[in-house]
This record gives C-alpha cells, structure tokens and sequence, in this order.
C-alpha cells in the first residue's frame, strides 16, 4: 500500500481509490461548532459537482477529516484537495468575519490578519461561477445564511481563531475491494473512535447525504 505523509511530490495511479485525512492547523478542535460540520458538507457537495470525483465514505471528526473517493482523469487527487481545502477555509473565515464575502467572479483572496488564510491562487470560485452560476449563487446564500446563524449563537463574541488547515494531507490508494472495505468501516467507525455524541450526523451512513455518495462497482 503506497502513503504519503505531507509530501510534495506525489504519485498518481489511474484510476485509483484514496483514502485522504486532512487535520487542522494544531489539531483545532473547529469541527464541534455544527455550523462549521454543515459548512464542510456544502463545500464537499459543491466539490465533487464541479471535480466530478466518486465519493464513497466521508466523515467530519472534531479536529479531522477522512475521504475515501476517485479522482477522475482531468483532476487528481492533489487538485481536489486543495479545491476543497481551500474553499473550506475561505467559507468558515467569511462566516466568522476574518475574510469579507465576496461574489464577484475571480475575486477569492482577501487580507486577513496574519497573512493569506486562502493560500490560493485567483480564479478558481470565478471560473466555477461562471460555469456554474445557479450552483454557486444558492452556495453563496449558504454562507451567508451560516454567517448569520453563527453570529446570532455568539453575538458578535467570536471564540474561534482564523480557520487553517494543517499543509498537505496523508492518502493511501487502495489495491483491492478487502482494503476499500477496511477503509470504509474505518470511517464508519471513526465517531465512535472518537467519543462523538451518539448519533453524531456528519458522517456518510447518514440518509440525509444519500446524495453524496457512489456506489461501488
């Protein structure tokens, strides 16, 4: 089973199954404000609409994230990440009033204290904006529906520091269906794992996201 362990420089194999982790910068517990969990959920919907990756198990642990899914041929698993990532981050930090929100086509960057928070290169919500407007209007209504809830919870008190992630993320690819089981059960089992409330909802088994997830063939 190949890994990488926040590695710059990886290998692609066609076709191939991942299993990703994703931690947050200092292990940040940002994941118990549920506004935070559905924020992820959004953004991974929009993501695999506009990556057009094959998703089959997915959890949001407090201070983590696991994805098990396919790239296609036109993005890897790298641009995909980083889409996600990336956007995850610019969405939490406008809900909690380190970056300003704006809709306007190619302009996804903006100061913030202590330096670039989306670390990303300019275009990428633009060109999906106008590929994909109507998607990407009823997003924007999302975040800011998700600002408003989160400023009525903490009246302006904001307890979280600015959103990041930690750099890179650990991926296996998986060679066989007994591996992708394994890996799956793993995310089923991971809010156990964890000590999660009972019934802990962001998680793939979930009917609510039935919408997200691929069957595997």
């Amino acid at each position: 089973m190949k890994k990488h362990r926040n590695s710059q420089k990886r290998i692609y194999f066609e076709d191939a199954c991942y299993f990703v982790t994703s931690k947050t910068h200092y292990n940040y517990p940002y994941f118990r404000e549920r506004i935070f969990c559905d924020l992820f959920v959004e953004n991974l919907r929009m993501c695999k609409r506009l990556k057009n990756f094959l998703l089959y198990g997915w959890v949001v642990i407090y201070d983590h994230i696991h994805l098990l899914f396919q790239p296609n041929d036109e993005w890897n698993i790298s641009e995909v990440m980083q889409f996600l990532k990336r956007h995850i981050s610019r969405n939490i930090n406008i809900v909690m009033g380190y970056q300003q929100f704006s809709p306007s086509p190619g302009d996804d960057q903006h100061p913030s204290p202590g330096g670039d928070i989306s670390s990303s290169p300019g275009g990428d919500i633009g060109q999906c904006r106008l590929q994909n407007g109507g998607m990407i209007y009823k997003f924007d209504i999302f975040v800011l529906i998700s600002k408003i809830r989160f400023t009525f919870k903490y009246l302006n008190q904001n307890p979280f520091p600015i959103f990041k992630w930690q750099k890179s993320f650990f991926d296996e690819y998986m060679r066989n269906n007994t591996e992708f089981n394994n890996f799956l059960d793993y995310i089923d089992y991971n809010p156990t794992k964890h000590n999660l409330p009972c019934g802990w909802p962001y998680v793939y088994t979930n009917p609510e996201y039935d919408d997200l997830n691929d069957e595997f063939l």
